[in-house]
């Protein structure tokens, strides 16, 4: 069994006012929330896109964990590949409001889920088997500042 943490980045300025806009206040203080969420989970692989937003989501948590996030691969080759346990038992993903569902719907789950713009809060746990179902839970994390 696999389970697969995802979440969108943490808490931005909207509208941003560039196109790789660094978190607010709020955010870090998200990022620092989702480390004691992931904390004893047994997160074994961090990924994130290219982007600052979702490598600082991750950040508190690499640190406490000892990780080193990578950049996620194409979400049918990340759902294979963690279905196969290439990355262990448990694998954290910070992606955005566009990419977590690909990724969720890669994995299995289904109905996706819908991520709005104003939305930084959502915290999906999806476990799975290869080739069996998909089981998806979806929770909120955090507080705004």
């Amino acid at each position: 069994m696999v389970t697969v943490v995802a979440v969108r980045h943490a808490d931005i300025d909207l509208p941003p006012d560039t196109q790789d806009p660094e978190l607010n206040a709020a955010g870090r203080a998200r990022a620092d929330a989702l480390a004691h969420v992931v904390g004893e989970s047994g997160v074994s692989t961090i990924f994130t896109s290219e982007f600052a937003r979702t490598k600082q989501t991750v950040e508190p948590s690499a640190r406490e964990l000892g990780l080193v996030p990578s950049p996620a691969p194409p979400a049918t080759t990340l759902a294979r590949d963690a279905q196969a346990g290439h990355f262990g038992d448990v694998v954290l993903i910070a992606g955005h409001s566009n990419t977590i569902p690909t990724i969720l719907a890669a994995l299995g789950a289904a109905p996706l889920p819908v991520i709005g713009e104003r939305e930084f809060d959502n915290l999906f746990v999806l476990t799975t088997h290869f080739g069996d179902d998909a089981h998806l839970v979806h929770l909120r994390y955090g507080s705004p500042v």
